[in-house]
């Protein structure tokens, strides 16, 4: 090889020398980076499972408070002093011409269907009836033709004498334990005309004491018909707002009130009356205070009527839990004590089921 060939074959060899270290360089570069980049993955990723996430956290954390759910808003009873007042409104707001209406309920629609079939049977027998029921844990009202005026018949009775009671026209307590002679005379009067429904025995106790204790009685209650004579027609509507006062006065006092014997007697009265068809369809357990009244034709005059007070058994302080309900109904369904029973069971069901 000649000197010129030598010089030629070194400087080859040095270009290619050079090309070899500049690709080294660059493989063993990118292999650098490349590890480098494998180690900050790696610290992200223990970082990572040492420090979940905040949305993670704040998930285990509240897992590991316990759901505290908010209490329940407890139930207030009203008093009957509150009831008493809601029932004579709601009494008032009633359609009387209505076929069926209520003031402070909403009738579902097997309520309805059942009331409306048992107005039907009078109806369908050619009678008249109207009746009112209240409830008298809320006031609430349901009525069918409760502005209908008929004849009371014998049904007035108790509620005439609750108002010679309450109005203090006769001392209740001396008559129940027929403390003098004069009121043990009332008590028999008393006793004749609730129990089998006496006309002479009310008779003697209305000469004595005449209508205007009962008007006194149903002032502020909103009573468009009272008392007029003896008997007199009115409407199942204030029919009602009188055995809602009765209600209040029997069973509403304390038994440390002055004439708690007294009322407690009358109330005793009222029990298993004759010809009662409320009294027909609830057990010995209940408390039952009702009154009936009929007449077939004398003076042509047609009524059989039922009215008075239902509370179920084991009821106590009714003043502070008032319960149960008052039912009026007046009809001219002479003898069908089966029609008015109907109407008790059904309106008990449908008091049952609110």
């Amino acid at each position: 090889m000649t000197d010129a060939q030598l010089d030629n074959a070194i400087v080859r060899h040095a270009q290619s020398a050079s090309r070899w270290k500049t690709v080294c360089f660059s493989a063993l570069l990118v292999a650098a980076l490349s590890a480098a980049s494998m180690g900050v993955a790696a610290h992200q990723t223990s970082a990572s499972a040492a420090a979940p996430a905040a949305s993670a956290t704040a998930t285990m954390q509240s897992q590991a408070q316990p759901t505290v759910s908010p209490s329940p808003t407890p139930t207030i009873t009203p008093t009957l002093a509150q009831v008493v007042p809601a029932a004579f409104a709601n009494l008032n707001q009633l359609d009387g011409s209505s076929t069926l209406v209520s003031a402070g309920v909403e009738l579902n629609e097997m309520q309805r269907s059942q009331l409306m079939e048992r107005i039907e049977d009078f109806r369908a027998q050619g009678y008249q009836a109207s009746f009112v029921v209240v409830d008298m844990r809320t006031g609430a009202a349901i009525a069918s033709y409760g502005g209908m005026p008929m004849y009371t018949a014998s049904s007035i009775k108790a509620p005439y004498i609750v108002s010679l009671a309450q109005t203090g026209a006769v001392d209740i307590n001396a008559v129940a334990t027929s403390a003098t002679a004069d009121a043990a005379g009332i008590n028999r009067l008393i006793t004749q005309a609730l129990q089998v429904s006496d006309n002479d025995t009310y008779e003697a106790l209305y000469k004595r004491f005449g209508a205007a204790p009962t008007m006194q009685w149903l002032a502020g209650t909103g009573a468009t018909t009272g008392l007029n004579g003896y008997y007199g027609d009115v409407t199942a509507i204030d029919l009602a707002r009188m055995w809602v006062n009765s209600y209040d006065y029997l069973f509403g006092a304390s038994a440390d009130a002055a004439d708690a014997q007294g009322r407690t007697w009358l109330a005793q009265q009222m029990r298993s009356s004759l010809n009662s068809s409320i009294a027909a369809v609830h057990g010995e357990g209940e408390i039952v205070a009702s009154k009936a009244g009929w007449i077939y034709g004398e003076g042509n005059l047609y009524a059989y009527n039922d009215a008075g007070i239902v509370i179920p058994a084991g009821s106590m302080q009714l003043s502070e839990k008032p319960q149960g309900y008052v039912l009026a109904m007046l009809t001219n369904a002479c003898a069908r004590d089966d029609l008015l029973t109907a109407l008790a069971q059904t309106v008990d069901d449908a008091m049952r089921a609110a």
